[in-house]
């Protein structure tokens, strides 16, 4: 009996490895199954035992083995039913979990899309957009963290579209800019103009990975250190283009060991690591998955106490209707003068490399001499902190000052001697418009144009929604195409409104108190056929984008469904489309 029981283990153990190692089922599945196909084995070797001839003195042993296994599988039993119970529990938890996180993030990205469409300077709509870029990101890391069951079966769908590498990756760095500059750390951000700047990928999940590369760098460096955030050239031919992202920084780096298991779940390099900078470790485990899903792999090069570097390399193909074409300015002498007083810093050669791709030719004014002037002077404010800035009102060319954001409010005179003001970090693009600053300075300064949205006359538009900001954000928006709005606060008063008025359209919110959006829809739908009239379309809106979702609400009587925050030109989209609107 005890052999058969020592079998049964063992093929079970056999079992669960497979699944486990061939496989790459999630742990809690693979200890379900191996509970399941262990009961069944125990099971059968009892059955067998009991069809088996049993001699006198061994029944009483006989009886007693099959009732403590009896006992045991009972236990197991329960302890099978408890565990998923408790899994079904998290997954509850986790879903209502979503929809508290989504509802505010959503709100801050559609009311930071609704100002960018107003009157804003330059600085302004650069602090706009790194808002934007922020709080996109921030809800795709807490879609991922939070879609638990997604991320164990290893399902990691990919976009494939064409968009700015250089812009992503400027844009996922600066996310980490205030926390640098407060612990004097220096970025340094370089993209090889070698690359193609546009390319077709996944260009969310690439932020993300980089932007949780950055952000262990900046928890895990010291004060004065540096961080280099590069995309390096390596291959390419006319369809694609093979380059490799590395994030490195001068922190406490990692041992061996540490980094045999840095990109298991829930791990840091050791227990005191949590307690002095925070986080769960679940960053690189999900970067290490999207770099997999991209036929990469996320290595880690480090020394303990000499930093670490992170980095991949990606494949992709090369963007064939956006491309970019950078102008040559030859015969441009272009001086620059930084600051040397942090020898991490990496601008000299970064920005040497960069005027040199663009034809132009590169001056060190390391002493600051203004006797030889150049066409245009690139002069890090650090440099000059200390010096009377009157000396420059004068000078025969164009003066560009570099700046970071902290410097914002001490630059007042500054702004009025210097020709151009840019933050840190200094990438290509940016470079380039201050090469080209002459032609920009001959043309009338004008306001940035705002987008004008189309309008609709005479729509009566009925919107069900719980949240106060998502309200405005909406009204914001749908007042912007010359529709009247009127705002339910849940299900209940959307069938009230629905009865005592007429619409042309309705925007249903899933999630709201007293009733749902789905509970409203089919009970407006009864009113509609009941009294015969008109049916009026339903549109869901929702804070998941999951796939299936689309299909699922319609099912339920719903014509169509969007996101939050709301997509302008698909709600341009739908109006068309339901209110026979001509284009």
């Amino acid at each position: 009996m005890f052999k058969k029981f020592s079998l049964s283990i063992i093929f079970t153990s056999i079992i669960a490895f497979v699944l486990f190692d061939m496989f790459k089922l999630p742990l809690e599945q693979v200890g379900v199954i191996a509970a399941v196909s262990f009961i069944s084995l125990i099971i059968v070797s009892l059955v067998g035992n009991e069809n088996q001839p049993k001699n006198s003195l061994s029944n009483s042993t006989d009886e007693d083995e099959a009732a403590l296994l009896r006992t045991k599988l009972e236990q197991m039993t329960q302890r099978a039913n408890k565990f998923e119970k408790e899994i079904k529990t998290t997954e509850l938890f986790l879903a209502s979990m979503s929809h508290e996180l989504r509802t505010p993030l959503n709100g801050i990205i559609g009311i930071t899309e609704v100002l960018d469409d107003t009157k804003l300077d330059k600085e302004q709509k650069e602090f706009v957009s790194m808002i934007r870029e922020s709080s996109n990101n921030l809800r795709v890391i807490v879609n991922d963290i939070l879609d638990v069951s997604k991320l164990n079966a290893g399902k990691m769908e990919l976009e494939s579209i064409e968009f700015d590498l250089f812009g992503k990756l400027e844009a996922s760095a600066g996310v980490f800019i205030t926390k640098m500059e407060e612990k004097d750390i220096v970025l340094n951000l370089y993209t090889d103009p070698q690359i193609p700047q546009f390319v077709k990928g996944d260009p969310t999940r690439i932020s993300q990975v980089v932007i949780n590369l950055v952000s262990n760098a900046v928890k895990f460096t010291s004060k004065g250190g540096h961080i280099d955030v590069f995309a390096k050239y390596i291959k390419s031919d006319n369809k694609n283009v093979t380059f490799t992202i590395s994030v490195e920084d001068s922190g406490v780096g990692l041992t061996p060991e540490q980094q045999k298991r840095i990109f298991e779940a829930y791990t840091q390099a050791d227990a005191s690591t949590t307690r002095k900078a925070g986080g769960t470790g679940l960053g690189l485990t999900i970067s290490s998955k999207i770099v997999g899903a991209m036929h990469s792999k996320l290595r880690v090069h480090s020394k303990e106490d000499e930093g670490a570097t992170f980095y991949f390399t990606l494949t992709l193909p090369i963007a064939t209707e956006n491309t970019k074409i950078y102008k040559a300015f030859e015969n441009l002498n272009v001086g620059v003068s930084l600051s040397s007083n942090n020898p991490n810093s990496k601008w000299y050669s970064i920005l040497e490399e960069y005027i040199d791709y663009l034809k132009a030719n590169f001056i060190d004014y390391d002493t600051l001499d203004l006797r030889e002037l150049p066409n245009i002077l690139i002069v890090d404010y650090e440099k000059i902190i200390n010096t009377d800035i009157s000396i420059f009102e004068n000078l025969n060319c164009q003066k560009v000052l570099i700046v970071s954001s902290n410097e914002h409010a001490d630059i007042q005179k500054e702004r009025e001697v210097f020709d151009e003001i840019i933050y840190r970090p200094i990438t290509l693009d940016k470079l380039e418009n201050i090469l080209d600053i002459k032609d920009i300075e001959i043309e009338e300064e004008k306001a940035p144009e705002t987008k004008e949205a189309k309008q609709f006359k005479n729509l009566q538009i009925l919107v069900a929604e719980d949240n106060v900001i998502n309200q405005k954000l909406i009204m914001a928006v749908l007042n912007n195409f010359g529709l009247n709005v009127t705002i339910a606060n849940n299900g209940e008063e959307a069938i009230k409104l629905r009865k005592e008025n007429d619409y042309d359209m309705i925007f249903m919110d899933i999630q709201m108190p007293v009733m749902g959006g789905v509970e409203a829809t089919q009970k407006i739908l009864e009113y509609e056929e009941e009294n015969s009239l008109k049916h009026i379309p339903i549109i869901a809106l929702t804070a998941n984008a999951l796939a299936g979702d689309k299909e699922k609400y319609m099912s339920q009587g719903m014509d169509d469904y969007t996101t939050k925050p709301l997509d302008i030109k698909a709600i341009e989209e739908l109006i068309i489309r339901f209110c026979n609107m001509k284009r």
